[in-house]
């Protein structure tokens, strides 16, 4: 006795998404794993801060930020300069955006002195808006 499945014939045309699944799978592995890598700028460990502020222009063109290492080096948008310069360095890039503020990150072991020259000389420069970049602590500190 033979049973039929009502007439059509034993062709389907499906399409397989498992390949495809794998691909995108292995495409965001490699995405997660080089987007770190394209971070822009020189690479310092900021202080924590448990009520840092957002400060969502950082990511502009005309963002200016100064670096400061823990071996005293100033960067001013990866452009590593000698302090003597920094005044004109920031003049410049103060007439070029007026507006825009300027971000200082620093390495908590920076020398704190190195620091207040930095915002004492962007003050020089006549920069009005000056903030200070730090890591959000999450951490609940006994709270």
């Amino acid at each position: 006795m033979a049973i039929t499945s009502g007439g059509t014939s034993g062709l389907t045309s499906d399409i397989n998404v498992t390949p495809m699944a794998d691909v995108m799978l292995v495409l965001l592995i490699i995405f997660m794993i080089t987007a770190p890598l394209l971070q822009e700028g020189i690479y310092v460990n900021k202080a924590r801060a448990r009520n840092a502020l957002e400060a969502p222009e950082i990511e502009g063109k005309d963002v200016t930020t100064v670096t400061i290492t823990r071996n005293g080096e100033i960067y001013v948008n990866s452009e590593l300069i000698p302090p003597v310069d920094l005044v004109d360095v920031l003049t410049e890039r103060a007439a070029l955006a007026p507006e825009k503020p300027l971000f200082v990150k620093s390495d908590v072991a920076a020398k704190y002195g190195v620091v207040v020259d930095v915002v004492n000389k962007a003050r020089d420069a006549q920069i009005e808006k000056i903030g200070l970049l730090v890591d959000r602590d999450e951490s609940t500190g006994g709270r």
